[in-house]
């Protein structure tokens, strides 16, 4: 994937990778946030509004301004997704996203978090690579009373956590299981053949973009 950003936000070490597929407009529908927080918390965040181009481009920057702009107001990651939900099911044209929010807590190294349709979480250690439990919570811009759960996890320095959008894992020939396992077995190799303080880059080159048609994100975050 072609973009690249990395930083360092409140301790906790992030990775972007991002690809649009119009390259045209040279802009997407996919999102991703790293921003810290009052009291020194990390939100992290991505979305995908459904098609690309400059049209999902807008939707996005709508979504990205207000996850963020509620995230700095101290609503907890399901208060979040439902506001947006919310925010999507009032327009007269239906317009689908999924995304996946977490408040990373640097004081005792614990991750608050949910998601709307969005692929799963995964959370990669020494000893292996695994998706989270999925909390439950339907896409954005389908049913205004949605309600969207929170799960908790502690994350330890050198586990990384990845964050991705579909673009990164689906292809129309394989089922998109076997795309985040493909995910899964680039990042195990990163993990086994990387310095500890050079997992999160070598994970983030590691990864290839599945599908060229597609926009994609992928976040990678380590505590340090």
């Amino acid at each position: 994937m072609a973009m690249a950003v990395r930083e360092q936000v409140n301790g906790v070490r992030v990775g972007v990778r991002y690809a649009v597929a119009d390259h045209a407009s040279n802009v997407g529908g996919d999102w991703y946030l790293s921003t810290p927080l009052p009291g020194g918390d990390v939100m992290l965040a991505v979305g995908d509004v459904m098609g690309h181009g400059r049209a999902a481009a807008a939707t996005m920057r709508q979504l990205r301004a207000a996850m963020s702009r509620l995230a700095l107001a101290g609503d907890e990651p399901g208060a979040i997704l439902a506001a947006l939900n919310r925010m999507l099911c009032r327009r007269p044209i239906t317009t689908l996203a999924t995304a996946v929010c977490g408040r990373f807590r640097p004081a005792d190294h614990s991750l608050t978090w949910s998601r709307a349709g969005h692929l799963p979480i995964l959370r990669a250690t020494a000893a292996g690579v695994s998706a989270l439990a999925q909390p439950s919570g339907m896409a954005l811009g389908v049913d205004p009373a949605a309600r969207y759960a929170t799960a908790r996890v502690t994350v330890d320095a050198g586990d990384l956590l990845l964050m991705y959008t579909d673009g990164v894992v689906e292809q129309r020939d394989r089922a998109i299981d076997q795309g985040v396992q493909s995910l899964v077995d680039d990042v195990r190799l990163a993990m086994r053949t990387s310095a500890p303080g050079e997992r999160l880059r070598t994970a983030l080159d590691f990864a290839h973009r599945s599908n060229p048609d597609d926009d994609a994100c992928l976040l990678a975050a380590e505590p340090v």
